[in-house]
């Protein structure tokens, strides 16, 4: 038995995109296939895996095309790892390690600088040099304990931020405008597409578990859109004290998300509001006078890797000037191993190779890892995972590396 890394087309996308599915243990509706094909999947990023002795597709990979947003605010294109599956019949045989790096060489190929994605399994893919470098948090609140004892907001003054409602079609033509400005202000974020925003807010009876349709709601200050939500209802009769589901919050000034959650937490007959993939610096935890009462349960978002390593340090900017030399050790890429001079200067960074010994030791997954700032090296210099060859050689890296604000990726992928 052989099995062939094929390129997907239009002939074979849809057994492909059931063998995604599947490998996922779960059936896919054919409105669905044709969806993904003509608002999501770029066909010549996709990868099957085809037994030759049967000619079926036994294993699927992919990418999607974004931009990710760096500390200092340049983005750079990422390769959006998606649509990994092996089938059971087919495991341990190579096919999965493969295709990854199938789409890692077409990545570099293409320009991309780093690809991220987010982990069915977090043990899987630090073999392949990717670094946790996004946590968020999934929430759940009554909103009975919704009181705020501080807020952005002085209470004294009259804001002119206001909260109103819209359709399914305003929103479309909303959402994206206040979505792409928080984007270019987040680290970690990445950008949507036409497309893409299509794929987003589908909402027909089989993809709402039970849930009503979408209610959007949009905050708007001195004329200005400055922060939306999408959430679901889920209750049964009119008096039952239902829960809502936020299924995305957006807000780009500190009065919006104060305005937009004080909406949120004022609706009558629910018992319940949950949301899911929060920023884990976000401040409504301090906001609250009953801070215990929002139950947040933290989870590993977005994985990065590195493509590019001095082209990817050279995009951002750091926090404090200096220099230190890193040493990489990668099994998966033993080609860029060595030791690499980062120097800051005005915040902007170089990088050379050098032969001279590094002040600190890392893998690329653990450079991947603090790259956006999301993880400080200190726990990873206790972990095992970071040696410090120079003194203050871990304080130097964690001034530059620092940003003012923790990354988030609002985008699921």
């Amino acid at each position: 038995m052989t099995i062939e890394l094929r390129s997907v087309t239009d002939s074979n996308f849809t057994e492909w995109r059931k063998a995604v599915r599947h490998g996922f243990g779960q059936h896919v509706h054919p409105d669905d296939i044709a969806r993904l094909r003509n608002d999501r999947a770029e066909l010549d990023r996709l990868i099957a895996a085809v037994d030759t002795s049967s000619e079926r597709i036994v294993g699927t990979g992919g990418a999607d095309s974004y931009s990710l947003t760096l500390p200092g605010g340049a983005t750079v294109p990422m390769a959006g790892v998606a649509y990994m599956t092996t089938s059971v019949t087919h495991r341990r045989q190579g096919a999965f390690s493969r295709m990854m790096s199938k789409i890692h060489d077409e990545a570099r190929e293409r320009g991309d600088i780093v690809s991220g994605l987010w982990a069915s399994q977090s043990h899987l893919y630090s073999r392949f040099d990717y670094g946790l470098a996004v946590n968020s948090y999934d929430w759940e609140i009554d909103p009975s304990f919704g009181a705020f004892s501080h807020s952005p907001i002085d209470p004294g003054e009259e804001s002119d931020a206001h909260v109103y409602f819209v359709d399914a079609d305003e929103a479309a033509a909303m959402l994206p405008g206040i979505y792409a400005q928080m984007h270019e202000q987040t680290i970690g974020s990445v950008n949507r597409n036409e497309g893409r925003w299509r794929y987003e807010l589908f909402d027909e009876e089989r993809v709402r578990g039970g849930g009503s349709p979408l209610f959007f709601a949009i905050c708007e200050e001195a004329g200005e859109q400055t922060g939306y939500v999408a959430y679901r209802m889920h209750r049964i009769g009119d008096s039952d004290m239902g829960t809502l589901e936020v299924v995305e919050q957006v807000s780009i000034t500190d009065t919006a998300h104060a305005t937009m959650w004080r909406f949120l937490l004022n609706f009558d007959l629910v018992g319940k509001i949950t949301a899911v993939n929060r920023p884990s610096d976000d401040p409504l935890w301090w906001m609250l006078s009953d801070p215990r009462r929002l139950s947040r349960t933290s989870h590993d978002a977005l994985w990065v890797r590195l493509l590019d390593i001095p082209k990817a340090l050279e995009a951002r900017t750091y926090n404090a000037d200096g220099c230190v030399k890193i040493g990489l050790i990668s099994e998966s890429q033993p080609e860029i191993a060595g030791t690499y001079v980062l120097e800051i200067d005005d915040s902007q960074g170089s990088v050379k190779k050098t032969t001279d010994k590094p002040d600190v030791v890392m893998t690329p997954a653990d450079l991947s890892a603090i790259y956006l700032g999301g993880v400080t090296p200190e726990p990873l210099v206790e972990a095992g995972r970071i040696d410090a060859i120079t003194t203050g050689s871990v304080a130097k890296l964690h001034g530059m590396f620092s940003t003012d604000s923790a990354p988030w990726c609002a985008h699921y992928f």
